[in-house]
């Protein structure tokens, strides 16, 4: 959620300047393309989505609109990160995994469109030695799993530990929404033998001793659109943002099945599938 104060005036006006993590050109590769749209977000611009987005997104306009080549630039930041940008109007759009804070936003006035634009999946994993015992069962819930290593801890904290990531993060919020339930990150998990909360991205883009050292105990699946590993991503457009009408043409590609869908569910990281569609019922928007 925002942690600055709101002032619309200043926020128009006189935006803080963050510096993009990357620029996207298209096909074009011209640097001195303007950029156009402003995207702030963290896991998914390290994964190369925003990337893959922004680069389809820009000959998609070009093509469909007849407009001259312009670039995206990516905004690296975690989830409050990424609304503080919105809020300051150093941002155009964020993707944010933050339900109840995207409402928010929406009521306070500093974004005017959030859709639903993929589903990303959270996985459970640990060293294979696997010290705490966790069931390995289809109908074990992620509750009872923490339970586990809960209980696991207590009776051999040398030997159970779990890695939290501690930076406000959409894994850092929703581990802690999980074991609020019951009562780099991913490296130092696997070298120090310590279970841990990942997205996919993180897990499959990592080097393979990194996954040969450790288990997937659980992951999110699609056909149980409330399981509590998936990590549904919405587009929120900002209200004072400088691109706003690109923004809001970048949301209404994402929700597209030939668009932005097509894109992020066949983007692969090592040959794995990272992200799916977002539900067709789901992608109106508010």
């Amino acid at each position: 959620m925002a942690s600055v104060k709101i002032d619309p005036v200043v926020a128009q006006n006189n935006p803080p300047h963050v510096e993009p993590a990357e620029i996207y050109y298209g096909s074009y590769e011209n640097e001195m393309s303007p950029i156009q749209l402003r995207i702030a977000t963290g896991g998914a611009g390290q994964s190369g989505l925003v990337r893959a987005l922004a680069d389809a997104f820009i000959d998609t306009q070009v093509k469909e609109t007849g407009c001259k080549p312009f670039a995206v630039a990516w905004l690296k930041s975690d989830t409050a990160g990424s609304f503080n940008n919105l809020a300051q109007a150093s941002a155009d759009l964020s993707i944010t995994y933050h339900p109840a804070a995207e409402d928010i936003a929406m009521e306070q006035g500093f974004a005017e469109r959030s859709v639903y634009a993929w589903r990303d999946h959270f996985m459970l994993v640990g060293p294979s030695t696997n010290p705490a015992q966790l069931t390995l069962s289809p109908t074990t819930s992620i509750q009872t799993l923490f339970s586990q290593l809960f209980r696991g801890a207590v009776a051999n904290p040398s030997a159970v530990r779990f890695l939290s990531r501690y930076d406000k993060s959409a894994t850092n919020i929703k581990e802690s929404y999980i074991w609020t339930t019951i009562g780099q990150a991913l490296q130092t998990a696997a070298k120090l033998g310590e279970y841990t909360l990942v997205d996919r991205g993180t897990w499959w883009g990592v080097e393979g001793w990194v996954r040969e050292k450790m288990t997937v105990f659980m992951e999110a699946h699609d056909n149980d659109k409330d399981h509590i590993l998936l990590n549904p991503a919405h587009a929120l457009v900002g209200s004072w943002g400088k691109h706003k009408d690109t923004a809001n043409a970048f949301v209404d590609w994402m929700v597209r099945d030939d668009g932005g869908q097509k894109v992020a569910s066949g983007f692969r990281v090592n040959g794995a599938v990272l992200y799916t569609k977002a539900p067709k019922e789901e992608r109106a928007g508010k």
